[in-house]
């Protein structure tokens, strides 16, 4: 005697479960499994009732392998061996069957009948191919969903598949790349076990108004809502009611298909979550060209990272154009993928606070002032002579000469540097207008460093009202510095 006996309408929730549409799923993709050139399917209401037929025939040269297969569950399918085939649980067809009024299967070795009398063997046979039938309740907003679903299939290019008589164009791919995945496949002994296996990834736009989706060889599994279609060439890891793969699973999917199509994203898809997850977690393998383009999208060409150990920098970075990017702004692990990269450089590698009054500041080329030019004398003696009179102290002036150095000038308490390298022999003859414009921003920090700080700002404008009264009160200072 049999251990265990079926309830067909538990069986029918098991499908209710998963959703209506997969009753033509099912027996589409069992089809797609078979070597079929042609597969239609029609599914139509019965005018007057709330009753749909549903009809699945192909052209498959064998048929039904094992006829008793349609109606004995969880029995050995020989799809199990086979990674590139859809079936693995033998249950697909007979959640179906549980949902039907009564169906029928015709194949190549006989005809089964389902009805309210129960199950009925049948010598007719077809010539080639299966034709499965059944008859079902359903609503119309379940046989839209119906309609839906098979506009979203992703039809095998080699095999002509009609829906209701009207042919399902054939997708073009974006991209399609070769990768090792995790799939399903039946060990010596008939037991599912999960290995790696090298499949294809193939990537598809998704048509106006779909929700992109992940798919098994054509077959939608669960929506995504990523940028785009991705059908898998082998069985991917599924439960056993076959809506959900592992998040690791499909995180690896997602940083394929940003490997594969980084360079036709836009911003918004590099803010997106299924980029920023595929970042996350495959940051340390992703091509470093991805990690480029992605940071790029997301905070723009001229943008660096905050630099704790040089403040000054991210002030002359936000001054110079830069946009600089925080901490918070990415995991700890999209700041690893973006350093292995190169895309964010610390501001103070791109925008270097100037450092020569450090202990630790590069040792910069002096120019000696028995070189000095008449013209450099004068601009120095001025510069004393100014700093004096707006910041009420003696200064001490260098003259340095390297072009390579970042800054024209720069200011440190009480010691003001010229970069002959930077300015030229030029602005040291004048005119007086550019020579202020300098002594006044380098001036402005003895109050503060940071350029883009409250006080800084306060203190430039003290310090041009300064010098528009002495220019006021004393006119000859200025024309004895010409």
């Amino acid at each position: 005697m049999d251990w265990f006996t079926v309830d067909r309408q538990g069986l029918a929730k098991l499908l209710a479960r998963k959703g209506i549409a997969h009753v033509v799923l099912e027996p589409l993709s069992n089809a797609f499994d078979e070597e079929v050139t042609r597969v239609d399917v029609t599914l139509e209401r019965i005018p007057g009732s709330r009753l749909v037929n549903l009809v699945v025939s192909d052209d498959s040269p064998t048929g039904f392998a094992d006829l008793s297969h349609a109606y004995t569950l969880f029995a050995d399918s020989r799809k199990k061996g086979h990674a590139e085939k859809r079936g693995r649980f033998n249950a697909g067809d007979k959640l179906v069957l549980a949902m039907a009024e009564r169906a029928s299967i015709q194949t190549t070795s006989g005809t089964i009948i389902f009805d309210a009398d129960g199950r009925h063997s049948k010598r007719t046979k077809t010539a080639r191919g299966s034709i499965f039938s059944c008859t079902l309740r359903m609503t119309n907003e379940q046989l839209d969903e119906c309609h839906d679903v098979m506009s979203r299939v992703i039809v095998p290019a080699n095999v002509q598949t009609f829906y209701n008589g009207e042919l399902l164009a054939a997708r073009q791919p974006v991209a399609t790349i070769e990768a090792t995945l995790q799939t399903e496949i039946a060990d010596s002994e008939g037991f599912l076990r999960r290995v790696q296996r090298k499949t294809s990834v193939i990537v598809y736009e998704p048509r106006d108004g779909e929700t992109p989706t992940l798919y098994e060889m054509g077959i939608p599994v669960c929506e995504t809502g990523d940028r785009y279609h991705v059908s898998i060439a082998q069985k991917v890891p599924l439960d056993l009611e076959r809506t959900s793969v592992p998040a690791a699973y499909l995180s690896k999917i997602r940083a394929l298909v940003l490997e594969l199509t980084h360079t036709q994203l836009s911003p918004s898809d590099a803010t997106s979550p299924w980029v920023r997850e595929a970042l996350h977690h495959h940051g340390d393998t992703l091509p470093v060209e991805a990690i480029r383009q992605v940071s790029e999208l997301r905070f723009g060409a001229k943008a660096v990272a905050y630099d704790p150990s040089d403040p000054e920098a991210n002030s002359l970075a936000v001054a110079h154009g830069y946009k600089v990017i925080y901490g918070g702004q990415m995991s700890g692990e999209e700041w690893s993928a973006v350093r292995r990269s190169g895309a964010l450089l610390p501001a103070g590698q791109v925008t270097p606070s100037p450092k020569p009054y450090s202990e630790d500041g590069d040792p910069l080329k002096i120019v000696d002032p028995s070189k000095w030019t008449d013209d450099i004398r004068r601009t120095v003696d001025y510069s004393k002579r100014l700093a004096l009179r707006l910041l009420g102290c003696d200064i001490q002036v260098t003259v340095a000469c390297d072009p390579t150095w970042f800054p024209a000038a720069t200011y440190g308490p009480g010691h003001l540097t010229f970069n002959l390298g930077r300015l030229g022999h030029r602005w040291f003859a004048g005119p007086l207008t550019a020579q202020n414009k300098l002594l006044l921003h380098e001036f402005a920090h003895h109050t503060s460093l940071n350029h883009l700080s409250s006080e800084f700002h306060e203190a430039i404008c003290l310090l041009g009202a300064k010098l528009a009264q002495l220019a006021l009160d004393e006119p000859a200072f200025f024309r004895r510095a010409n």
